[in-house]
């Protein structure tokens, strides 16, 4: 791994980078309260997924145009080859006390009536009551995976570096999730499966520079505990931008040609990952540093 010879003093635009940060946050979060809050998936509030296959050619276009004559709003996407005529059709409950099966059977009915020999090859519903559960899921889910890194961390570390690291991954969520709130991303299971998958690019690349931090404490003592972390950080740089540019040009493949069912899912880990590399520069090690100042005075 290349390393530059000049230390750069990252720690010198960290207050930039904590403007930076509340200003995104700021933004998202009113975007998101403009947008009429976070828009939740058919698998966190209940609906129906219907996979339909129509003998004679159409498109998303008139399809969408007949559901909105019937008042019915949903996200449509085309599976397979253009030939096959093949569409994924999901419709999301709009309150609590609608009936998925009848709406279900409604959005059916529409169909056959306006499309001739319209074949409904499959059906998904998700209740209310899955749907919560789901959702309750989904965030017991994200707190125990980062409880047991903080756990392993502590002991792979110190506690410092533990909660520098979760703080920085907290960070990154709070940040992906209003971003989705502010491009009206539909919040859904392979939704969660990206912020996962950030979560563990994130964590990975803290390490890396916390594992540096290490050594270079290990090997001299006389430095300041931040000129050891610009040191680190600088030693590392060079690996950590490789790597995120490498997986930046394999996900926008996957943007550019997975399809529109892919697009949102690739959204997500362009931003992610890419907030994950800035949270380890300018939240993790910054909070290790303070946490080092705070210990110092107090000994």
């Amino acid at each position: 791994m290349l390393t530059l010879e000049k230390i750069i003093p990252f720690f010198k635009y960290r207050f930039v980078a904590y403007s930076l940060t509340v200003v995104l946050i700021i933004i998202f979060s009113l975007q998101t309260y403009r947008n009429g809050g976070f828009n939740w998936g058919i698998d966190f509030v209940g609906g129906a997924k219907i996979t339909v296959k129509f003998q004679q050619g159409v498109d998303t276009a008139q399809i969408r145009k007949v559901l909105a004559h019937n008042a019915i709003n949903a996200t449509i996407q085309q599976v397979g080859k253009d030939e096959d005529n093949e569409y994924i059709i999901a419709t999301k409950l709009t309150s609590r006390t609608e009936n998925v099966e009848e709406s279900t059977k409604a959005l059916r009915t529409i169909l056959q009536a306006n499309f001739n020999n319209a074949e409904v090859l499959s059906i998904e519903t998700v209740g209310p009551a899955i749907g919560d559960f789901l959702k309750r899921s989904a965030g017991k889910l994200i707190a125990l995976s980062i409880i047991i890194m903080t756990v392993y961390l502590a002991f792979r570390f110190e506690l410092k570096y533990s909660v520098g690291a979760m703080v920085a991954l907290i960070h990154d969520i709070i940040l992906t999730v209003l971003f989705c709130g502010f491009a009206n991303i539909e919040i859904n299971i392979p939704i969660l499966a990206a912020i996962l998958t950030i979560y563990g690019y994130s964590v990975n690349d803290t390490i890396i520079i916390f594992d540096r931090v290490r050594e270079n404490l290990q090997i001299t003592t006389k430095q300041a505990f931040i000129d050891v972390i610009d040191k680190s950080i600088t030693q590392t740089i060079s690996r950590t931008l490789l790597t995120l540019l490498t997986t930046l040009f394999a996900v926008f493949a996957l943007y550019m040609m997975g399809g529109e069912g892919l697009n949102e899912f690739a959204t997500i880990l362009l931003f992610g990952l890419s907030i994950g590399t800035f949270s380890s520069l300018y939240i993790a090690s910054p909070f290790v540093m303070y946490w080092e100042k705070l210990t110092s005075k107090q000994s």
